[in-house]
């Protein structure tokens, strides 16, 4: 069996010393075969131990070239792996650096570390200028306290948020993003915040402007309804009162000559009165606000106009304290509801007497009308008259509490009070 010149010579300075060291202790009979007392000789126990140690070389030789044989396949797989980690990295690289949204890092603090190319471009900032800002300081003054918030809970161990940021761009163009936020933790490196962002600015204004023209909308239908509303508790009851009054000129014109003239006059200044409020409504003006204070003499004026035959019927009661707690817009709106009930009794009720009461109760100021005419059935009542639409929505916009009792036969009372919060407080 040949070994090898390589081996030989490495194994036989050992071989040498060996076999010397065996002379020594055993003595050359020992060698020789010369064994006193009957002892085996030492030459083949020399060649056993030769044997032995040669296939101890063997393996150690065997084991040298398995330990290399694995450090070079180690070698490989390490290279492969790096390989693949660099292209990983790299792709990821290119994601990172490519990607339309904006990816960003942070620390726990909000202290910028990271900062893709999408980012420079909508914030304006440069990698070396955001990665010395703190992320709050880019949010609008009116959502950073939100974004402290989604902070905190992050910190507290929140995995991921989603949060819509109004930023500031370094322009100071005013950018909206969907940020989702999520916290890394890893226990060898300092806890990051890696932060998504899709920059929703078109998006919010085309919000904004739908909702802008929803309630431009919703303010013109409301206007409408406002101007129909005062077309018909004004300037419609007004006409139908200039229209009674020329009714009694008629009648007068054979009889009284000189009164019917008097009233014709007094129908064209009341026409004249007509026509400005109309104008004022086709410019968008309301008519002249009334002041509390001025309230009765609203009212005497507003049943003088209606049918002076009749305006003996109806009597006041106005507590001048109450109307001085009314401002401007109230007393109109009250004086409204006061035409059309008295309108309505007038024309429908066929009442006797009317009586317009206006006093404190309990801190509230209290309208009340009531008339002995011939009332209606509340259970019969649909609602869909305009008149009472129209005093239900005027009671609303006041605050106040509406309250209409009639019976047949029995006459008809409505009641509006509105509460001591809603009231104006005089100087």
């Amino acid at each position: 069996m040949s070994v090898g010149p390589g081996i030989n010579a490495a194994a036989r300075p050992a071989t040498r010393l060996l076999v010397l060291l065996l002379l020594g202790s055993w003595g050359p009979a020992r060698v020789w075969g010369a064994t006193p007392s009957g002892e085996q000789p030492v030459l083949p126990q020399l060649t056993e131990l030769f044997w032995a140690l040669f296939l101890l070389v063997a393996f150690v030789l065997v084991g040298l070239i398995w330990v290399g044989i694995i450090r070079r396949n180690v070698r490989q797989r390490t290279e492969s792996i790096r390989q693949r980690e660099a292209a990983l990295e790299e792709h990821y690289r290119e994601l990172f650096e490519n990607a339309h949204d904006i990816i960003f890092t942070h620390d726990p603090d909000g202290n910028l570390t990271s900062l893709n190319k999408a980012g420079e471009e909508i914030l304006g900032y440069s990698r070396a200028e955001a990665v010395k800002l703190n992320f709050a300081s880019l949010v609008a003054p009116g959502c950073q306290e939100a974004f402290s918030k989604v902070l905190s809970r992050l910190k507290d161990g929140l995995a991921d948020t989603h949060c819509d940021l109004e930023m500031r761009a370094k322009d100071g163009r005013r950018v909206v993003l969907r940020a989702s936020l999520r916290m890394q933790r890893v226990a060898t490196k300092p806890s990051t915040i890696q932060g998504i962002a899709w920059d929703v600015t078109e998006q919010k204004r085309a919000e904004e402007a739908l909702r802008d023209s929803e309630q431009r909308l919703r303010r013109s239908l409301e206007e409408r309804v406002r101007i129909g509303r005062d077309l018909h508790d004004g300037i419609i009851q007004s006409i139908y009162a200039i229209g009674l009054g020329l009714g009694d000129c008629r009648r007068m014109m054979k009889e009284n000559p000189v009164e019917a003239e008097a009233k014709l006059a007094k129908a064209v200044i009341d026409l004249n009165v007509v026509i400005r409020d109309v104008r004022n409504f086709i410019v968008g003006l309301e008519p002249e606000a009334l002041k509390g204070r001025e309230f009765k003499t609203a009212l005497e004026s507003l049943v003088a106009g209606m049918n002076e035959s009749h305006a003996a019927q109806f009597s006041f009661n106005i507590d001048r304290q109450a109307a001085d707690r009314l401002s401007a817009g109230q007393a109109t709106h009250l004086l409204q509801i006061a035409r059309e009930v008295l309108s309505n009794s007038l024309r429908h009720a066929r009442a006797n007497s009317t009586m317009v009461s206006l006093q404190m109760r309990d801190g509230s100021v209290r309208l009340e009308v009531r008339d002995d005419g011939v009332g209606f059935d509340q259970a019969n009542l649909n609602g869909t008259g305009f008149g009472l639409r129209n005093i239900e929505a005027r009671a609303r916009e006041l605050g106040a509490r509406k309250e209409i009792d009639s019976t047949p036969g029995k006459g008809t009372r409505v009641t509006i009070e509105i509460p001591e919060k809603m009231l104006y407080e005089p100087a």
